[in-house]
């Protein structure tokens, strides 16, 4: 027997020793929310049943719908009367597109941001494209619980040089003047695959597919984005693709539903001036029904929309949920711009404009959300999700104000309260 073979024996002899297991895990801590209402969603449809939830590390372990009983070591939380829903998630943010220019500056703006998310029940976002050095040192920040705030999963941003040209034109120092792993500028000479590598190398969940490109490199991106396990993210029109060159591509989801104006009527390449209205629901419900039949999200963010007398956005929204298209809750709004937080004027217009029920919204807000990101562990209560909840003092299914009077906040199982 040589040296390596008595070492290899010894090793085994103390792993099968009594009382030593290799596999063996300290127990993490047991945290109860005792006798709420557990919120069940559905696409269509909710309900309302008494119940604890039984939280193990970052995990639902268990639902209980009859008396719970005291458990020796756990952390047991009273909501009786409360009401419980999935952490919400907000499908399009920017939280550092355009970052402040002095460190300290950039910090506390970013934590503000992701302060305010969080005590509104928003534990995940999708940011659309920013700076992925702050994108991702707050990511990890985040998941060490040392900033307050929602989990991240942020895009790198592909568009062509037309698009590039006029963004760093004067540029700010701000923004980089020239491309980054993150930010490409795409052509028919990139070769793709290595474009798409960097983006991956920089801790990107999707690539966002922006402006300046045309169908056939909507396609390869789309396509090799999917080979090497990232999303495709897209706006609803790219210019010179149109919103039907995109829904064919099979693109993850597609952002901003007043962009689907362009380029319904016509073939071939779009410009800016083809807007159609009024809008021919026909043709309209040839591009719905082709992103439903591939799975496309539509990312709405009417509440931009709005404010910028687009206000086509929310009746194409309403034909898109009468079609069965999925929808997500995005605002690409800064949430430090006006007090009110604008998630929930998001969801107030899918609500009276868009023809979603109170609960229909809330499936939008959160498992929606979730599958536009590529997620699976959230979005719903169920035993082995992921522990992120909101917890209202009222029925968030009656209402915004009541979804608006939080009474605390659970992410990965770490409990939050102003």
């Amino acid at each position: 027997m040589n040296y390596l073979s008595v070492i290899g024996y010894v090793m085994m002899a103390m792993l099968s020793f009594k009382g030593y297991s290799q596999s063996k895990t300290p127990q993490e801590k047991i945290r109860i929310l005792k006798n709420g209402y557990i919120i069940q969603l559905t696409s269509d449809n909710a309900s309302v049943k008494k119940g604890s939830l039984v939280i193990e590390g970052d995990k639902i372990k268990e639902i209980l719908y009859e008396e719970v009983s005291e458990i020796a070591d756990a952390d047991i939380i009273d909501i009786t009367g409360k009401y419980v829903l999935p952490g919400l998630v907000d499908a399009h943010v920017h939280l550092a597109t355009v970052p402040k220019e002095e460190r300290n500056e950039n910090n506390q703006y970013m934590e503000q941001q992701l302060d305010k998310m969080l005590f509104a029940g928003i534990t995940t976002v999708r940011d659309m494209a920013g700076n992925a050095i702050i994108l991702g040192d707050y990511k990890r920040a985040v998941s060490l619980g040392q900033v307050k705030g929602p989990d991240i999963y942020h895009a790198a941003m592909f568009a062509g040089p037309g698009y590039f040209e006029m963004t760093r034109r004067f540029p700010s120092g701000k923004r980089s003047p020239k491309d980054t792993p993150w930010e490409q500028t795409i052509t028919d000479t990139t070769t793709i695959s290595l474009a798409i590598a960097r983006a991956k190398g920089a801790g990107v969940s999707g690539i966002k597919i922006y402006s300046d490109l045309s169908k056939e490199l909507v396609q390869k991106i789309t396509e090799e984005a999917k080979l090497q396990g990232l999303q495709a993210w897209a706006h609803a029109a790219i210019f010179p693709a149109s919103p039907m060159d995109i829904a064919q591509s099979k693109v993850h989801s597609m952002s901003h539903a007043f962009d689907i104006v362009y380029g319904l009527d016509k073939k071939g390449p779009i410009t800016r001036e083809d807007k159609v209205t009024p809008i021919d629901t026909k043709k309209l419900d040839l591009l719905l029904q082709v992103m439903k039949e591939n799975n496309i999200i539509l990312d709405a963010t009417n509440y931009i929309a709005e404010n910028n007398k687009l206000y086509i956005g929310t009746v194409i929204t309403k034909r898109a949920k009468e079609f069965g298209v999925k929808v997500a809750v995005g605002t690409d709004w800064p949430y430090l711009m006006e007090d009110e937080i604008p998630f929930y004027k998001e969801l107030r217009l899918l609500v009276e404009k868009s023809g979603f029920t109170m609960a229909e919204a809330l499936w939008s807000a959160t498992q929606i959300g979730t599958e536009s990101i590529g997620l699976t562990d959230r979005g719903s209560i169920k035993e082995g999700k992921r522990a992120d909840f909101l917890i209202t003092n009222e029925n968030p299914l009656e209402g915004l104000s009541q979804l608006k009077d939080v009474h605390l906040v659970v992410k990965a199982g770490v409990v939050y309260k102003k």
